[in-house]
């Protein structure tokens, strides 16, 4: 009877060994990865390496490759962090999700700004590269204002509820006002979290240049401060439409 429950025993070990294995072994290799962010869709290739006991990867795209700082797997469950620098800001990307026979999918944060979606698949060698810059989304904390935007602007002499049209392109940051001014071009800059823009309106005559200062708090919420020339200071906050 003892050297049957030995050998039932040594079975079960063997078989929790397998079944541990098994899915370690399907996830090593290299795949074809999607990341759907708040600003579009992104290509990159997963490439996932086992190193005696530790599972170790890298996430690659046409603007080089970034280690991934750890790769864990419990059963079918994956997770996996990336740290990336997005204008200046450090961030941690950490990607949880399910290991399926032939694919891989779950949930991404992009360091708190902004979640997404993410899929992989065995990679398949047909000559082309990842299409999209990064795993990440846009510069901006993580986040692209990109869109159109309703704001609140409180003066001490009254409130104002502007819109902007803006476009972020890397730190460069273009759009439209329209308001009780009129319409007026935007020019700026994001950098990090940090927004800053300047415009040049017509007020009774005179010419006017009103800067506007902030941060980016998500991706559909940005407040700061306002120089309003000689009509003072502002506050404002802004969400996306």
């Amino acid at each position: 009877m003892k050297r049957i429950l030995g050998s039932v025993f040594v079975l079960c070990c063997i078989a929790l060994a397998v079944a541990q294995a098994r899915p370690q072994s399907n996830v090593v290799g290299t795949w074809d990865a999607t990341i759907d962010s708040p600003q579009g869709q992104n290509k990159a290739m997963l490439i996932i390496k086992k190193e005696g006991d530790k599972l170790t990867g890298a996430m690659k795209s046409p603007r080089g490759e970034r280690p991934l700082s750890s790769v864990t797997l419990n059963a079918n469950e994956i997770t996996f962090v990336m740290n990336a620098n997005v204008q200046g800001q450090d961030m941690v990307f950490t990607y949880k999700g399910k290991v399926e026979k032939d694919s891989m999918k779950g949930d991404v944060d992009f360091g708190g700004f902004a979640t997404g979606t993410w899929s992989a698949v065995p990679h398949k060698d047909d000559g082309s590269t990842p299409a999209a810059a990064s795993a990440a989304p846009a510069a901006g904390g993580g986040v692209n204002i990109s869109g159109d935007w309703a704001f609140m602007v409180e003066t001490g002499q009254g409130s104002g509820s502007p819109s902007f049209s803006l476009k972020q392109d890397g730190e460069k940051l273009t759009g439209t006002y329209k308001g009780q001014f009129g319409e007026a071009q935007v020019n700026g800059t994001v950098k990090g979290a940090d927004i800053k823009f300047v415009m040049k309106i017509s007020a009774q005559g005179q010419e006017m240049t009103i800067t506007y200062s902030g941060k980016i708090e998500s991706k559909d919420s940005m407040k700061g401060t306002a120089a309003l020339g000689e009509l003072g200071e502002a506050t404002w906050t802004a969400k996306r439409k």
